[in-house]
């Protein structure tokens, strides 16, 4: 009987059954939530074992002030990125996204997306520029980064 009663408050432009959906959805966005961030686990600490190892190599060896500006660039805007892709995603998120082909409401998602991949994009490029050991784990860094980007649009599929 509430139920019923659920169903008569809806105006004519909603049923009773689009109303339930949203409201499962809406529970089921915390774990999305929280998932997104564990996913994300990963790869913030194969940055920091890269700022680490860049620190190390500052203070072991000299090299020329533009590779090692390059080099921090590239840590900054990597990080840059990453906390960009999780703004995306919890906008994505808020505003009913899905992978399904469905646009969701305007949000920041809009411009934030474009912005996270230009920074991924222009992080790998100054880690080209940069020198010494800690650009090996920029590239594992970037395949982890695109893999959690995938786990969670499968994640959102289901």
């Amino acid at each position: 009987m509430d139920d019923f009663r659920v169903c008569e408050d809806l105006d004519e432009n909603h049923s009773c059954l689009q109303r339930k959906s949203i409201y499962f959805f809406a529970k089921a966005d915390n774990f999305v939530f929280i998932v997104t961030v564990v996913l994300f686990l990963l790869p913030c600490l194969l940055l920091l074992a890269a700022w680490r190892r860049y620190i190390r190599n500052t203070v072991e060896t000299p090299m020329p002030g533009w590779r090692m500006l390059c080099g921090k660039a590239a840590l900054i805007l990597a990080i840059c990125s990453m906390l960009l892709e999780l703004v995306f995603y919890y906008s994505w998120f808020h505003n009913g996204g899905s992978p399904h082909g469905l646009m969701p409401s305007p949000g920041i998602w809009k411009f934030v997306g474009r912005i996270a991949f230009w920074t991924f994009a222009v992080s790998l490029i100054f880690t080209v520029l940069g020198k010494g050991k800690w650009r090996i784990f920029i590239p594992i860094w970037a395949v982890a980064y695109g893999f959690v980007v995938y786990m969670i649009s499968m994640l959102e599929m289901d």
